[in-house]
């Protein structure tokens, strides 16, 4: 049985044939599956009235349990300063977060959920928990066991040793 990858690799190898495509079975994959079960997993979110991006943000305060500043939710979130910000105010506007000043330093702020953030994040979460399981019912538990470990291995070497990534 082929997928779209095999039909991709064999389209190069007969235009190109001394080009190793090996790596795209494995990237390749990991990239059309990564697009397609975001926007599978971005329209669940949307029933709930949230984008991926302010999930991502409500995730990171709610389960740190921790107030952060907005350049601390950029660097842990893998954001950009002006896309965090943008999706601050965002939700700021909706009711999700506050800021509040630094008692240490005026100058910088704190975010922190507020409870509206926690009452939707929950049913988001289970959500999105229920597709990912719907969606890796076809893989029996050996099988998922196997790749959980496999892309473990992999997840290391790309993140290298001092790196630490936060996927909601």
């Amino acid at each position: 049985m082929n997928d779209s990858i095999d039909v991709v690799r064999e389209q190069w190898h007969a235009i190109l044939p001394d080009i190793n495509t090996e790596p795209l079975a494995i990237v390749g994959r990991i990239r059309v599956l990564a697009h397609m079960i975001q926007a599978r997993s971005d329209s669940v979110l949307a029933k709930h009235g949230i984008t991926r991006a302010e999930f991502d943000i409500l995730s990171l305060l709610v389960r740190t349990a921790k107030p952060m500043s907005p350049s601390e939710i950029a660097t842990t979130s893998l954001t950009s300063q002006p896309g965090t910000t943008k999706r601050l105010k965002k939700l700021i506007a909706s009711g999700f977060v506050v800021r509040t000043v630094n008692p240490r330093d005026g100058r910088s702020a704190f975010v922190h959920p507020t409870d509206k953030a926690q009452e939707v994040l929950a049913p988001a979460l289970n959500s999105i928990s229920a597709y990912e399981r719907e969606l890796l019912s076809a893989m029996s538990p050996q099988s998922r066991d196997v790749l959980v470990r496999h892309l473990r291995e992999l997840m290391i070497v790309v993140e290298g040793p001092a790196q630490t990534a936060d996927i909601s």
